[in-house]
């Protein structure tokens, strides 16, 4: 009876352990995952910024960039050969969005702040993501320098 109840013991024991171990780790991943979904999230909203979006051309292709608005409450008009669009930062509804003659869209999501810099030949811009799941929340910033090229010709 003895030996059983020392094997019930070390067992429970082993148990707790691994449990513990278990709920550690399943911690962990969630946070990480909820890290990169925010990472990706903010790098993909600067993606469609500087590369364009749909046949739309990005800052990249612009032969002028211009902010409309404030450094924290943004609007880039974005002009080259063949059309001119808007990026709009709406800082209530934690928004980017997309427009030109095509339409609009929304390209960034969760986005708490976000600073631009627009110069002549240079555009900095800053996103900062915020995701929440149940007890977790987690916040990233990701940042980009396009340098504005010489404009197309025909």
């Amino acid at each position: 009876m003895v030996e059983m109840m020392i094997t019930v013991a070390i067992s429970g024991s082993v148990l707790v352990a691994l449990l513990s171990v278990y709920l550690s780790c399943a911690q962990s991943w969630h946070r990480t995952s909820l890290s990169i979904n925010t990472t990706q999230e903010a790098a993909h909203c600067l993606d469609q910024m500087i590369y364009g979006v749909g046949t739309g051309l990005g800052l990249r292709a612009s032969s002028s960039v211009t902010n409309w608005g404030t450094a924290t409450n943004w609007v880039l008009r974005s002009s080259n050969i063949y059309e001119v669009a808007w990026y709009n930062y709406n800082p209530g509804k934690t928004i980017v969005t997309f427009s030109n003659a095509a339409g609009s869209r929304v390209i960034g999501t969760n986005i708490i702040t976000s600073s631009v810099t627009a110069t002549v030949n240079s555009v900095n811009i800053a996103l900062t993501v915020r995701k929440s799941d149940g007890r977790y929340s987690e916040t990233n910033t990701v940042r980009t320098f396009v340098k504005i090229r010489a404009p197309l010709t025909q």
